[in-house]
């Protein structure tokens, strides 16, 4: 094995410590997803489990919850966790607890910041991809989740490798190891871009967002870069997607990562 190599087994074996760990650090209580794995979970509980929270990702939470969504209305500002349950849905407020542990676990480690910063860019491009293809707000919510694990369940897939010798074999010990989401396996294996009968299928949406980033963290020293045209005269800038996509960065403190470049409107394509 080449020093290389060697290193590259040394952070995905930290990535899995800190993803493994996660249901017993400090900042989580199975309580919580308990409660959030509930569909029939009433006000009261939902509210309960909020002193269970760490504060610092109870911020991050509303945060998220009261940034600018596409595709949405923005309703006014969440005073409260159930609002912030209600906006985000239970789903998706489970697997950023889980992820902002394991982030603030370790977030003075440059490696982890790296890729976590990736895994929130893909998570915000799988959704806009998503929602400008015309997919219903569920399939949305499941683009999104899915690029926010889809960087390290394939870091994983290298270091099971060494356990099991099948990818489908080794996907399920993933989904099982890190309490995930079934419809991950399709997205985590899929290699390249994946079509349907008339459009491009949901796990397709999300590989293109995570080659995006991918292209843009190699090429520009681990920066997501975009660049956005000057908005029409009139237009709601807090609308733009160069709103959304800076007030999601800045939601969980990754600015640091986001470059976004201002190109003068010049032509129509």
């Amino acid at each position: 094995m080449t020093e290389e190599s060697g290193d590259a087994f040394q952070l995905i074996e930290k990535i899995d410590r800190v993803m493994a760990g996660k249901i017993h650090m400090e900042s989580l209580c199975q309580d919580v997803f308990e409660t959030l794995d509930d569909v029939n979970a009433s006000r009261q509980a939902i509210e309960a489990v909020q002193s269970k929270i760490s504060d610092e990702i109870l911020a991050r939470l509303f945060a998220i919850a009261n940034s600018a969504y596409l595709g949405s209305l923005k309703h006014g500002k969440s005073y409260n966790f159930y609002d912030v349950v209600n906006r985000l849905g239970l789903s998706r407020t489970k697997t950023l607890i889980i992820t902002l542990a394991s982030y603030y676990q370790r977030r003075y480690d440059p490696d982890i910041e790296t890729i976590f910063a990736k895994s929130y860019a893909t998570s915000i491009m799988a959704q806009i991809l998503a929602s400008q293809a015309g997919f219903r707000d569920e399939a949305i919510k499941k683009a999104e989740l899915s690029g926010l694990f889809l960087e390290i369940g394939k870091k994983t897939l290298i270091l099971y490798k060494k356990i099991y010798a099948d990818d489908k074999e080794r996907i399920e010990m993933i989904v099982r190891r890190y309490c995930l989401p079934d419809y991950l396996k399709t997205v985590i294996l899929a290699r390249t871009v994946i079509m349907e009968e008339n459009q491009i299928s949901l796990a397709g949406i999300v590989r293109m967002a995570y080659d995006m980033v991918q292209s843009s963290f190699l090429k520009y020293h681990n920066r997501f870069v975009v660049k956005c045209q000057t908005p029409r005269p009139a237009t709601d800038v807090t609308r733009t997607l160069e709103a959304i996509i800076t007030e999601r960065f800045k939601a969980v403190s990754l600015e640091k990562y986001l470059h976004i470049i201002r190109i003068p409107r010049i032509y129509e394509i």
